[in-house]
């Protein structure tokens, strides 16, 4: 499993490795590579309109066929197998 988090320097906490610890609860090795990065417009003010049209455009995203999974009720059951 690959992720790449895009967090701005205050958000790095107890709370961001807690989530971190969970989301890779089974894996026994982890490596980790932090870029300072400034093209992201993380420290841009941003209106609750801006906010709420940035989600609606990710939502939209994530909705399109190429980012959706489907399993079937056999493999469903042996990914939870596997994990007990």
């Amino acid at each position: 499993m690959e992720t790449t988090f895009i967090i701005r320097e205050n958000e790095l906490n107890d709370d961001f490795l807690s989530a971190l610890k969970k989301l890779f609860k089974y894996k026994s090795q982890l490596q980790i590579t932090v870029t300072a990065s400034e093209d992201f417009n993380l420290m841009k003010p941003e209106s609750p309109d801006q906010y709420i049209a940035r989600l609606e455009k990710c939502l939209a995203e994530i909705k399109k066929p190429e980012f959706r999974i489907s399993i079937t009720d056999e493999q469903l059951d042996e990914m939870i197998f596997e994990k007990i």
